[in-house]
């Protein structure tokens, strides 16, 4: 009794894995089960009128359904599939534990699929409360649906549950980030890829969103890019970009990628931790500078600096880490490049002596390397400087029309003429450094690949959302970073 007593009370708080509703204990059949079902989407943010849901509140509950459908069959299900059969038949040790992860994914997208089971999920989302709910309440269904409820739905009807938890926290949990979220699924359904958006034509009216949600995210977007274009220019003669500091200090930039976190990726984030929360999610936009040479990076973080692209008060300490660098003798020829480009823009005429330079190193090193990431799914193979900044911007709201001013639009032009309302806003991103040879090594090569990282994420999330249908061992994650040296070599 007294087991009893603490997992009602503080079993599924504590835990935030199992999601028996404990509204949902002694209901003596359906209808019961259903009253006690709208309490608790009231409870979560839907417009209930007593015991009833409107059709509307449903439909828009049925969304988080489809949603979460979409993610697994269209996205988590394809991808972990296509991995764990290359992972098979690469030769591996644990090829048993890879041939029954796919057998087990193969087996729960039937069970998702079966038409009987889908058929009670889609006709009224509060059907997952009761299904998750079954194995321990088993009168939920009774006068609905009176066959048994096998305990594949019960798990499966969990799993979906705690999915639909993850993409509804996104919404819940800060409207910040549902800005962006929102703005990838609009990107996506125009068949727009949000893996590389700097090249993106961002004064395309045809592109601007209606939703006002996903418009501001548009705009913030657009705001910091047109901050970085203020400070580059591209040089024909050296056939690359150039960003000025506006003191004398020229970076060579051989590309530019940027890419918003997906909306899936987002989802995955917050589930593959049990706290995760959708305000930890500091990523949202992330831009890689890649240079021509390696010691160049202190001098673009400088001008970068220098433009207001990254400021003191926006920037956490924590957050500035580097692995281009092995050493501080490794990177004395990037602090004597800046230190000689320094010198040049404030007039000062000498050259830094040996000295100065390896005692700048070592402060340098010292301080970059001291809050290396812990993130147990990366690598320890990536080559770049990064820091993760909150870019602060303003949104203009037309007063009168109460419409969000695009800018590149006639209307943001004339903005000062108008009657406005400003909206503080920001926007988290995640910008790093690296050099051509060192991001193509560490980035496209081993367990450092995108997909190897994004695979072993994905592994783990399997394991929260459809644990024991599903079961990835933990000391398999060891020879599963091997098996992708080999994969991605």
């Amino acid at each position: 009794m007294k087991q009893e007593l603490y997992h009602e009370i503080f079993g599924s708080i504590l835990e935030r894995k199992d999601l028996i509703p404990y509204l949902l204990r002694d209901c003596p059949d359906y209808k019961t089960a259903m009253r006690q079902a709208t309490r608790m989407m009231a409870n979560r943010g839907f417009d209930a009128d007593g015991f009833t849901l409107s059709e509307g509140e449903i439909d828009r509950a049925r969304i988080y359904v489809t949603r979460a459908l979409e993610y697994f069959h269209g996205w988590l299900f394809p991808f972990l599939l296509r991995q764990l059969v290359m992972l098979r038949r690469n030769g591996s040790t644990d090829i048993r534990i890879y041939r029954t992860a796919v057998k087990s994914i193969r087996r729960i997208e039937r069970i998702i699929s079966d038409n009987e089971f889908s058929s009670i999920i889609h006709a009224d989302p509060r059907h997952l409360f009761l299904l998750a709910s079954s194995h321990r309440y088993p009168e939920l269904f009774k006068g609905y649906y009176d066959k048994e409820i096998t305990d594949d739905w019960k798990r499966t009807g969990c799993s979906i549950l705690k999915m639909c938890h993850l993409i509804k926290s996104v919404e819940e949990d800060s409207q910040d980030i549902n800005d962006y979220a929102r703005l990838g699924f609009f990107l996506q359904s125009k068949g727009i890829s949000t893996s590389n958006l700097f090249d993106f034509n961002w004064n395309d009216p045809a592109l601007i969103p209606e939703d006002d949600c996903a418009r501001k995210g548009f705009v913030k977007l657009t705001l910091f890019f047109g901050k970085i274009r203020e400070s580059l220019t591209y040089d024909k003669n050296r056939g690359c970009y150039v960003f000025n500091s506006g003191d004398g200090v020229q970076v060579d930039i051989v590309k530019i990628l940027a890419r918003l976190k997906s909306p899936e990726s987002m989802f995955t984030k917050l589930g593959k931790n049990i706290e995760g929360e959708a305000f930890d999610i500091r990523d949202i936009l992330a831009i890689s500078f890649l240079l021509k040479s390696r010691d160049d990076s202190l001098m673009l973080f400088h001008a970068l600096q220098k433009q207001g692209v990254i400021l003191q008060e926006n920037t956490s300490s924590g957050s500035i880490t580097q692995t281009l660098f092995d050493s501080p003798k490794d990177m004395h020829g990037a602090v004597e490049r800046l230190m000689t480009f320094l010198g040049i823009s404030g007039n000062r005429g000498t050259a830094p002596t040996k000295l100065e330079i390896e005692s700048n190193a070592v402060d340098f090193f010292n301080a970059l390397g001291s809050h290396a990431g812990s993130n147990n799914f990366s690598s320890g193979e990536h080559r770049k400087f990064q820091c993760k900044i909150n870019y602060s911007l303003p949104i203009h709201i037309n007063q009168d029309t109460e419409d969000i001013l695009v800018p590149g639009t006639e209307e943001y032009k004339n903005r000062r003429s108008m009657r406005l309302i400003t909206q503080q806003q920001s926007l988290p991103v995640e910008l790093r450094i690296s050099d051509v040879q060192s991001w193509e090594k560490s980035e496209k090569r081993g367990d450092s690949h995108h997909d190897a990282y994004k695979c072993r994420q994905l592994l783990s999330l399997m394991n929260r959302l459809f644990s024991p249908a599903f079961s990835f061992p933990e000391e398999s994650f060891i020879t599963l970073r091997e098996d992708q040296n080999r994969l991605f070599r």
